[in-house]
């Protein structure tokens, strides 16, 4: 009985960990979760196709290039861009909102044919509160960097302006500090004067007297609430 009940503690954790290899490997084949991890951490690059939205994506790529439209401007960005409405705020241009949630800069890579499908005259672009979560300054001035050379090399006429990565609410929320966010902003600022865009300081209008979010601007401590957007429109409205 004995031996019988050493058998068994031995083959019970070799079992278990066959179960976690085949889950693992089921949920790597349906959605490539853990590839998608090691991406946004820099360790890997994903081909296109690879992307659990890759066909959503192109979809609606294909839609904005039916759509046959010329824009003034395009905000290009992640959820913070996604949650504005500056066409509301700008009714005598034509805008489009190009947030998308949860996105960083290797996907706003990814979507540049939508900037090129709607030929905008001036792309605002806030990038990096994401990626800064998963990965270091150096990578990031390289992924900024990709970004900022492939809409030159696909949209060269448009005006580029790079909004800063704003503060975080270091209470609310488990993000990058602060202190690496205005890093990386300084980072940007330098990107934006070697490629001939405009610097737009954002985070410095959304901070407190403690390096953060305030509590009042925020319902997560990273999303603003939209009354509070109205600082954003302050700040790019000579822009505009």
């Amino acid at each position: 009985m004995k031996r019988k009940m050493k058998i068994l503690w031995a083959v019970i954790p070799i079992l278990l960990n066959l179960i976690l290899i085949v889950a693992i490997s089921i949920s790597e084949i349906k959605g490539h979760v853990y590839s998608m991890f090691l991406e946004r951490r820099g360790f890997i690059t994903l081909s296109d196709r690879a992307h659990p939205d890759y066909w959503a994506l192109h979809g609606w790529t294909n839609t904005l290039e039916k759509l046959n439209i010329d824009v003034d401007i395009a905000f290009f960005g992640n959820s913070i861009t996604r949650g504005s409405d500056f066409q509301s705020s700008f009714p005598h241009k034509q805008i489009i909102n190009l947030g998308y949630s949860g996105d960083n800069i290797l996907g706003l890579c990814r979507r540049i044919p939508m900037l090129q499908a709607v030929k905008p005259e001036k792309i605002f672009i806030m990038a990096g509160t994401n990626d800064l979560v998963h990965i270091d300054l150096y990578e990031y001035r390289i992924r900024y960097t990709k970004l900022l050379n492939t809409i030159r090399e696909s949209i060269p006429n448009a005006d580029i302006y790079i909004e800063s990565v704003l503060p975080t609410n270091s209470a609310m929320a488990d993000y990058a500090p602060n202190i690496k966010i205005q890093k990386a902003n300084m980072i940007a600022k330098e990107l934006s004067e070697l490629y001939g865009c405009t610097f737009i300081d954002l985070y410095s209008i959304y901070v407190d007297e403690n390096n953060e979010l305030p509590a009042e601007y925020t319902s997560d401590g990273v999303h603003l609430k939209y009354i509070h957007y109205d600082k954003w429109v302050n700040a790019i409205t000579p822009f505009i």
